[in-house]
């Protein structure tokens, strides 16, 4: 799990400062993040990951990767740790749900469709 929110929340952070992301709406940005979310339930169910322990990791990605980006933001006073969390929470909540969500019935499908394909 710890490497699942790792990966996931290095993955977020980079994608939050990504400078392409000018070009793009919010919707569009969401769109997207939706696919990326998806594929990496995806690619973690063929890992044989758990779903319970993608959605924790997953998670705990989404919020690491967003306190990372918010904290390493340019700001003329130092920002604590505390105060980043909080900084992103505040307006992405709803997509750190959204995403999480997505992944994790992706991952839960996949693994469902797997189990009722082995024989036995």
């Amino acid at each position: 799990m710890s490497l699942t929110a790792l990966i996931i929340g290095i993955l977020y952070q980079y994608w939050l400062v990504a400078p392409a992301l000018r070009y793009v709406s919010i919707s569009q940005w969401r769109f997207i993040a939706i696919v990326v979310a998806a594929a990496c339930g995806v690619v973690s169910a063929l890992f044989g990951l758990r779903v319970l322990a993608l959605t924790g990791g997953f998670m705990a990605g989404l919020l690491l990767g967003g306190t990372w980006a918010a904290w390493r933001a340019p700001s003329d006073v130092p920002v604590s740790v505390i105060a980043a969390f909080e900084s992103h929470l505040k307006p992405f909540w709803r997509d750190v749900i959204v995403l999480t969500i997505s992944a994790t019935v992706v991952a839960f499908c996949c693994t469902r469709f797997a189990a009722r394909r082995l024989p036995g």
